[in-house]
């Protein structure tokens, strides 16, 4: 068989079509463009290569009637969503399964009929495609609550009229206004409307190819969308042993989904579903190196089984400990994900052998433990593969006796692996964010963009100081976790003035580790933010049982 032509406009009616439609089977990946760094940028250039008749690639499709589940295109788009499989009444229909062109068709399917992350694509009618940079395309997305304006064709609009002359006329005297009495951009405003009007109105232009594979089982399919995944945004390991699993339990992807919802709402924190089939792969293979060549069959019954008896450890660790606990309620403040794997595995083994997994239930010691580890191995950036994997064969064997976490033995692996296993100020002030945070596990970051809104107690902008000063109290020993409006009252002035006065002494209590307001502390900033350095560390050492280690003495050159 050879590729067959297809128009856009009929490519986006065949889209999830009661009829003979085309349809995404369940093995297929979710939507990945909408995840891409300046994903609107590829989406033009996308509708733009349409217009200029390059060629976008074609689409492969398995024609079936066999009973297999799939899903439907997502219409409005918006990240972290995807759309479900049908009901398993409806997978004996005839169908077309897309298995190469989802993350094209998708964006059309989504630009054209619907929004793309609360987004309405346009095009600029007065747009000089003879003048304009090789990037620039005439489209542009706005915000669906943009006011409306004649030189901004929404291509929702277009895509959706009736291909009559009729309608192109009416189109063509409503659009012209944004000419003005410029005969020039009149013109200009007829040739764009043609152009559009050619690719995502009529159906003569066959825009898009297509090739059918009819086949009884899905495995020879499986074997061309292998190979055809080998290009482009190539399949990672991660996808591919998806895949292996999701051809057993088509609604495997689903279930991670929801389990990665649930996280977000007990504790506020991102934890995808790619993040947990990577923590099950820990659990089933003893690695986190996702390897498809050593997926074994039995193996899938196995992340079946995981999936079903041992979530609720993942779930303890975010809502009970770093929700619970630290209040940390953003996957930005932790910047070593990989290394909190161990402690979910070491939950994990406990509760598989029926000792106390829950962490308000663990001794004070047992705790320590886990709150030693998760401090070092962020600051000390215990995060390799390698190491993630030792740690957690050892978390798992100690979880498994009922034995606290074995930190001590981490520790020592991590300086074989030319990690240090002890605690410096440098550390700390790498990481501010985290430091700030778990020093202060009472108080709740706000956040802005994904940064967390920090207050200077003593402020940046303080009135007639320097670029030392501000150096000297831009520092973590300065800064407290506050909403952004705190800062716009004080930015200015001194501290201690701040709090004395009538509007600044409501927020007194929203301070940690400042002495009282008559303290000779505040007359220096330096002195302050010593001060408060030494009552963090003191924090630090109460709350975990850690200290900094000494520094290194200078060593004096010898001539």
């Amino acid at each position: 068989m050879s590729y067959t032509g297809i128009s856009v406009r009929e490519a986006l009616d065949k889209l999830n079509a009661p009829n003979n439609g085309w349809f995404l089977p369940q093995v297929q990946r979710q939507y990945v463009w909408g995840k891409r760094h300046q994903s609107e940028n590829y989406i033009c250039l996308l509708l733009d290569s349409l217009l200029k008749r390059y060629p976008i690639g074609g689409v492969v499709l398995w024609e079936t009637d066999q009973k297999v589940p799939y899903r439907r295109f997502v219409r409005d788009f918006a990240q972290g969503q995807f759309e479900h499989q049908v009901d398993e009444g409806q997978w004996g229909a005839h169908k077309s399964l897309l298995y190469d062109g989802q993350q094209r068709l998708q964006t059309l399917y989504s630009v054209l009929r619907h929004r793309f992350n609360g987004r309405v694509l346009h095009y600029d009618l007065l747009f000089d495609a003879s003048t304009a940079e090789s990037d620039e395309t005439g489209f542009l997305f706005r915000d669906a609550s943009a006011a409306p304006e004649v030189r901004y064709l929404r291509m929702t609009e277009l895509a959706s009229m009736r291909c009559s002359g009729d309608e192109k006329i009416n189109l063509e005297e409503r659009t012209g206004v944004a000419a003005g009495d410029n005969q020039n951009e009149k013109l200009r405003i007829r040739r764009n409307l043609s152009t559009l009007w050619d690719i995502f109105v009529d159906t003569n232009i066959k825009s898009i190819a297509y090739f059918s594979v009819r086949a009884d089982t899905s495995k020879e399919v499986n074997e061309v969308f292998r190979r055809l995944n080998t290009g482009g945004v190539s399949l990672t390991q991660l996808e591919l042993v998806f895949g292996k699993i999701k051809a057993v339990q088509s609604d495997y992807e689903e279930k991670l989904g929801e389990l990665s919802k649930k996280i977000v709402k007990q504790s506020g924190i991102e934890f995808s579903s790619a993040a947990i089939l990577q923590f099950f792969y820990l659990l089933v293979k003893n690695t986190i190196r996702i390897d498809e060549d050593r997926m074994e069959t039995s193996d899938i019954q196995a992340f079946k089984d995981v999936l079903l008896n041992d979530a609720e450890p993942l779930v303890e660790l975010f809502s009970s400990y770093l929700r619970g606990l630290l209040n940390i309620n953003h996957a930005s403040i932790v910047p070593r994900w990989l290394a909190v794997l161990p402690i979910a595995a070491y939950l994990t083994e406990r509760k598989r052998n029926g000792y106390e997994w829950r962490i308000r239930a663990l001794k004070a010691s047992e705790l320590q433990q886990i709150h030693q580890y998760f401090l070092l191995s962020q600051f000390c950036d215990w995060n390799t593969q390698t190491m993630v994997n030792a740690f957690a064969r050892e978390a798992v064997a100690e979880g498994k006796a009922g034995q606290a976490f074995p930190l001590e033995r981490v520790r020592q692996i991590a300086i074989e692996k030319n990690r240090t296993a002890e605690l410096h100020e440098y550390q700390l002030l790498s990481q501010p964010w985290l430091a700030t945070k778990v020093l202060m596990p009472s108080r709740t970051y706000i956040f802005h963009e994904s940064k967390p809104q920090v207050d200077h107690v003593f402020p940046i902008k303080l009135a007639g100081r320097d670029e030392a000063y501000r150096e000297a109290v831009d520092v973590l020993w300065n800064f407290q976790p506050l909403p952004a409006e705190v800062n716009n009252y004080k930015r200015a002035r001194h501290p201690q003035e701040f709090f004395k006065s009538e509007d600044g002494s409501k927020y007194w209590l929203s301070y940690d580790f400042i002495p009282k307001a008559d303290s000779a502390l505040w007359n220096s900033h330096l002195t302050f933010v010593d001060d408060r350095k030494e009552r963090m560390l003191g924090a630090l050492n109460s709350l975990y049982g850690l200290t900094l280690a000494a520094p290194v003495p200078e060593q004096k050159a010898i001539y």
